[in-house]
């Protein structure tokens, strides 16, 4: 007898197809914590299982069976971790489903819970897609729903779990974050607006997760993907979302003193398609956070004062003199502060302890493995001196613990140097993150580097020097140090002020000496790069034993308004001591933050949502000239808002009225900034909540 067909024909099972899919998309997001991505795709973190009702275009027979994958890419492959095959299962609590569990099938639907894996899923976008299988013959392949994967922080099957939910709260879910800036004499904190959930930042992700080859099997390991994205974040060797730039002249972009989000910036990259004109530090690890909370990935912006930028390697900075005292350029250079960031994450690769907080760069300095990108690295490996793990351990160290020397050109066709001072202690202070759930600083400088000159930190120099090559010889001479020079000079300036300081030089020893002094006060960026020289002052002179001289300074604020008005402080350099050789000099720079004024921010404490609320601004014009520019204000769920273009007379007061509408329930920061041609780096913020 001929075998018995099933009870439906061919044409149906090709006709086959999906008529709807409930997504259950409220229920799964919060279950998910991606309640607040503003997005009609289906947004999951891996490791959390999420339900579908499935309706198909005919009833399912008996004896038919479906068969579910996920599919990434154009070509899907089980070793490339592109395709992933969920089989029937019936789950385990405590370990990894991969699979799915199907609830019922009754009529013409299919309620099924999917299990995807916490560790090995890759993060992007996926298509889940199912057949229907009766005996050998299998349907066309049908797609359910697509999928936006991340990474997940509440699962501790993930590489990146982080079990303190406040921490998640600050670094996975928080939008608005603070940014030191300044020196270590003076810290100033700025508002910075992250945005992850806005509707670009998702789709930045995801276009810049497919740009330069990053491999399938990378995307699950959140190290790849974040040293992946600290390359992409700056523009320097792809075609990346900021392009950096230190001259001082941003005629052709916008001043990296003017930003204070990263929503902005991410928008006018999707926007051009090409790289956004201009980026420093801060901007860039503003950015850079923006992208892995938006990912998943839990991260945090951070400051380190007096940042080491060490270009060969050797763990010391070196500053060069010249005969006359004068100081010379140098390869080397310490920043007053640099920005960058840590990831959280384990490291399975690397020995057990050094998971946690890993230090990651996308501000483009040096090169590594042919990029410019640094990290991540891990924060207990820098303290320890721990060098040769992955990645760029050597140059992270050197941020935070390399020694300063200063040499002085002995004759001008030599190449010898004397070697006029040392400091073991000047780099890496004040390390600066903003505090979990309070917009505060908090110190964090113990978890990079142990106390100065403790054994702890001497042994961690140690092991770390077995990592670097020596390109200078340290040998000293001892000489007498007399000569005692003693800078009088505040740390704070207001901008446009005069700069008025004093030297006072001690004569300790028990006869008359013949002394010098050079002061050379230039304009630099914050990052050691040199603006402009704006006056070289030299004093010589005879002072008796035991005797003191001092000696007055005066810089117009006329002479270095015109040369610092975008951006950057003053740095003053000091040489001296006694004209007699065989004594020891002195030598020091003190770095002079030039102080913006801030603008006021007149606004009810208490905002209704969806509606247009009057925000008052005002600042003064520091400038001995009218200025002209436009204030822009931003925050979370808060719709953009500028004014119209203003000119504000010299030395005068600019009051403007602008609305703003928010739509985001809570309490949040309102930021505005001014942006103008003439000067940068004046903004402001003030406290509000949306009800």
């Amino acid at each position: 007898m001929p075998a018995v067909r099933p009870s439906y024909s061919k044409k149906k099972e090709e006709l086959l197809s999906i008529k709807e899919v409930d997504l259950f998309k409220d229920e799964t997001s919060k279950k998910h914590f991606t309640s607040a991505y503003e997005s009609n795709d289906l947004v999951l973190r891996r490791g959390i299982p999420f339900k579908l009702l499935i309706t198909l275009s005919r009833d399912v027979v008996p004896d038919e069976n479906f068969v579910f994958e996920l599919r990434m890419g154009g070509r899907p492959m089980v070793h490339h971790g592109s395709l992933i095959r969920l089989p029937a299962l019936n789950p385990v609590t405590d370990k990894e489903n991969v699979g799915y569990k199907s609830y019922y099938t009754t009529g013409n639907t299919i309620l099924a819970e999917f299990y995807t894996s916490g560790q090995s899923t890759s993060v992007g976008e996926w298509s889940l897609c199912m057949r229907s299988v009766l005996g050998k013959k299998r349907s066309k392949r049908l797609t359910v729903t697509d999928i936006i994967m991340l990474f997940n922080p509440w699962c501790k099957f993930d590489p990146v779990y982080m079990a303190n939910e406040k921490w998640r709260d600050e670094y996975v879910l928080n939008e608005e974050g603070m940014q030191f800036v300044g020196n270590r004499h003076r810290i100033s904190g700025i508002d910075w607006h992250f945005g992850q959930f806005e509707p670009v930042v998702l789709k930045t992700c995801l276009k810049l997760l497919r740009m330069e080859n990053l491999r399938y099997s990378d995307q699950c390991n959140p190290a790849m993907v974040a040293r992946h994205f600290s390359a992409l974040v700056n523009s320097q060797d792809d075609d990346g979302v900021l392009e950096g730039n230190w001259s001082g002249d941003y005629e052709d972009g916008i001043s990296p003193g003017s930003w204070n989000g990263s929503v902005e910036i991410l928008e006018q990259y999707m926007e051009s398609g090409e790289p956004v004109k201009y980026g420093q530090c801060w901007v860039f690890s503003g950015v850079f956070t923006t992208v892995m909370r938006c990912l998943g990935i839990p991260a945090r912006s951070l400051t380190n004062f007096d940042s080491a930028h060490d270009t060969d390697g050797n763990l010391t900075i070196d500053y060069h003199f010249d005969m006359e005292g004068e100081p010379m350029d140098n390869d080397d250079s310490v920043w007053n502060f640099h920005v960058w960031n840590d990831v959280w994450m384990a490291r399975p690769y690397l020995p057990e302890g050094h998971g946690g907080w890993q230090a990651i760069d996308a501000t483009p300095q040096e090169t590594s493995w042919g990029k410019f990108r640094c990290g991540p690295m891990s924060l207990e490996a820098i303290k320890n001196g721990k060098l040769g793990y992955d990645y760029d351990g050597a140059f992270i160290y050197a941020e935070v613990n390399a020694s300063k020397r200063y040499w002085q050109k002995k004759m001008d066709e030599s190449d010898e140097w004397s070697l006029v001072r040392s400091h073991d202690s000047r780099i890496g202070n004040n390390i600066s993150t903003k505090a979990v759930g309070r917009f505060e600083r908090e110190d964090i400088t113990s978890q990079y580097k142990f106390a100065e000159h403790t054994p702890e930190e001497r042994l961690s120099f140690q092991n770390a020097r077995k990592f670097v090559r020596r390109t200078h010889e340290e040998s000293k001479t001892e000489k007498l140090q007399q000569i005692q020079v003693v800078p009088n000079i505040s740390s704070v300036l207001h901008f446009g002020n005069n700069l008025n300081f004093s030297v006072q030089v001690n004569n300790t020893s028990d006869k008359q000496q013949n002394v010098f002094l050079r002061v050379v006060t230039k304009v630099m960026q914050y990052n050691g790069s040199l603006v402009a020289k704006v006056s070289s002052d030299r004093f010589s002179g005879s002072i008796d034993a035991g005797s003191s001289e001092t000696y007055h300074v005066r810089v117009s604020s006329s002479d270095y308004l015109k040369l610092l008005t975008k951006s950057g402080d003053l740095k003053v350099s000091f040489l001296g001591g006694c004209e007699d050789k065989e004594q020891e000099s002195f030598v020091s720079q003190v770095v002079v933050d030039v102080e913006r004024p801030t603008i006021s921010i007149e606004v009810d404490s208490k905002l209704e949502a969806n509606k247009s609320h009057k925000v008052k601004l005002s600042f003064t014009n520091p400038l001995k000239q009218a200025i002209q520019g436009y204030f822009k204000i931003t925050g979370a769920g808060l719709s953009a808002a500028s004014s119209k273009v203003v000119k504000i007379g010299a030395n005068k007061t600019c009051n403007i009225e602008c609305t703003a509408t928010v739509k985001k329930l809570g309490e949040h920061r309102l930021m505005a900034s001014f942006i103008s041609s003439s000067v940068s780096g004046i903004r402001g913020a003030s406290n509000i909540i949306v009800y």
